[in-house]
């Protein structure tokens, strides 16, 4: 007779629940990979990080500063109103006194507008229009930064991708050189100590895997992390079209073309507008010619007694000169300004050097990084083929495991050089872009 425990259906259940809790987990920690190309990267680069954001908010607020300044042209109008009670209390005869209450209400109004000020605020508004529109470059140059990062953690993840694939074929390599000792050490053609050898060499390749695996996980939480996802959202990365990163390695155009770029036009827009704040600066020594008017309407009555009852009315308008005589903060703010200047001007200077150095460096690191790869690559070819002919000896029995040793190490030391120069020549093809501005998603 079969007996059941009066607990069982709660366990079952309870099991049941836990299952059914852990599957829910397990789809929630598996959502699905976000497929990416390069361009897509860049994309969301040049829209969604921080400091592109913070960009475009100081470009919003120089703009701003555009309708601040021009508000100078416009007039200026204020109203105001009053109430007022007042009590009287006077002697007319020696016993006799005069008591009164008066209750009165106005309301005025005042005018004024600026008809020439000798420049100064058309000087105001021409330096906003300039820091506005190098607030705009700024956002430019916040975005191919971004965009560069971006593409440089994106072609790291798909290099690790790489170095992984490399790593296991070093594995399988290894594998199948541990098998060929075993045998030999079987056949008694080879030494016990041959195995050991070649086992510790597939471990320490083994090793070399799970390193690369490693930084590849690392890599893609950082790219993941740049993008603004999850570090924990799987991401589906494309191969990158060579044609997507191809660039002119010439210095000299790269430094013609570096002249295009957004930081030397932001600074070239900067002295335009330090040369407007000394003029504005400078139009406050000047003279300004401002049209007011104003008018004011007054009802009092009487509360008690008697008193002055009824309603006034006041109006008046005039023209007004200002002329400055002794303000000693005008000379100060204009050689305030006109250090500014010499400072905008000096950092157009050096931004002109700056990017051109910077696309001449870029060129030269992207003929090395090409003229490395290239080498990398003979070198490879050549790895290759003295393996396969010391693993034909070895396996023959002519050859030691002390040559096939050095020759596994030089074959996977040459396909890692590969991926390394390959990974260098990528970058260095972004740095040069970037510094001619021709990086586009």
């Amino acid at each position: 007779m079969t007996h059941v425990r009066p607990f069982a259906p709660l366990a079952l259940a309870l099991a049941a629940a836990l299952s059914l809790h852990a599957f829910e987990a397990a789809a929630q920690e598996s959502p699905a990979p976000v497929a990416l190309t390069l361009s897509d990267a860049m994309r969301r680069a040049a829209e969604d990080p921080p400091a592109v954001r913070v960009a475009l908010a100081r470009a919003h607020a120089a703009e701003a500063q555009i309708a601040t300044a021009r508000a100078a042209y416009l007039p200026t109008v204020g109203v105001s109103g009053t109430g007022s009670m007042g009590f009287s209390d006077q002697p007319v005869l020696a016993n006799v006194r005069y008591q009164s209450v008066t209750a009165s209400v106005g309301a005025s109004a005042t005018a004024r507008m600026t008809l020439w000020d000798f420049g100064r605020t058309a000087a105001n508004v021409d330096a906003a229009t300039h820091g506005a529109a190098a607030s705009r470059v700024d956002l430019d140059t916040a975005r191919v930064q971004a965009m560069a990062q971006v593409a440089q953690a994106y072609l790291t993840v798909l290099n690790d991708r790489e170095a992984v694939a490399t790593a296991r074929t070093t594995v399988t390599q290894r594998e199948a050189h541990l098998r060929i000792a075993e045998g030999l050490v079987t056949a008694g053609a080879r030494p016990p100590v041959e195995r050991v050898r070649a086992a510790l060499d597939l471990d320490a390749a083994r090793l070399d895997l799970t390193a690369a695996e490693a930084r590849e996980r690392g890599d893609r939480t950082a790219l993941a992390s740049a993008l603004g996802l999850d570090p924990l959202r799987p991401l589906a990365l494309e191969a990158v079209d060579a044609r997507a990163l191809a660039a002119d390695d010439d210095p000299a155009r790269a430094a013609t073309r570096a002249m295009a770029r957004p930081e030397f036009e932001a600074a070239r827009r900067r002295v335009l507008q330090a040369e407007s704040q000394v003029e504005a600066a400078r139009a406050a020594r000047r003279p300004s010619l401002a049209a007011q008017a104003s008018a004011s309407v007054n009802y009092a009555q009487a509360l008690t007694g008697q008193g002055a009852l009824g309603l006034s009315e006041n109006a008046s308008a005039g023209l007004t000169l200002t002329v400055p005589v002794f303000d000693a903060t005008i000379g100060a703010n204009v050689r305030n300004a006109e250090a500014s200047l010499v400072t905008a001007r000096e950092t157009l200077a050096q931004q002109s050097l700056a990017v051109r150095t910077a696309a001449v460096q870029a060129a030269t690191s992207l003929q090395a990084s090409r003229a490395s790869l290239d080498q990398s690559r003979r070198l490879a070819e050549t790895a290759a083929a003295n393996l396969a002919q010391i693993e034909g000896r070895y396996t023959a029995g002519v050859a030691t495991l002390l040559e096939l040793v050095d020759a596994q190490a030089t074959d996977a030391s040459a396909r890692t050089a590969v991926v390394r120069a390959e990974l260098a020549a990528q970058i260095a093809a972004v740095n040069l872009l970037a510094a001619t501005d021709a990086l586009r998603p």
